[in-house]
């Protein structure tokens, strides 16, 4: 707080530095939270993806228990005249 009072060239130098600090410190903050939206954004794209491959995987795990139930109906012990 000084250092904007004080009118040597030290001080302006200093001043001048502090202020540049914080631009820089505002424009990592900014990246940060694009960084934190763009991982949101990230994250849910995932979750609907897990969501959409689990039914696609039940899907097949259906169509391979109603094909190992009709193996199964094909090779049972028949029963009755023959």
């Amino acid at each position: 707080m000084i250092s904007g009072i004080l009118r040597s060239d030290k001080a302006i130098k200093m001043n001048i530095a502090i202020m540049r600090a914080f631009v820089e410190i505002r424009k990592s903050i900014l990246q940060i939270r694009n960084i934190v939206s763009k991982l949101k954004q990230l994250e849910d794209r995932l979750g609907e993806h897990d969501i959409q491959l689990g039914k696609i995987y039940d899907a097949i795990e259906d169509m391979l228990d109603k094909k190992a139930d009709e193996e199964n109906w094909r090779t049972r012990r028949r029963i009755g005249f023959k």
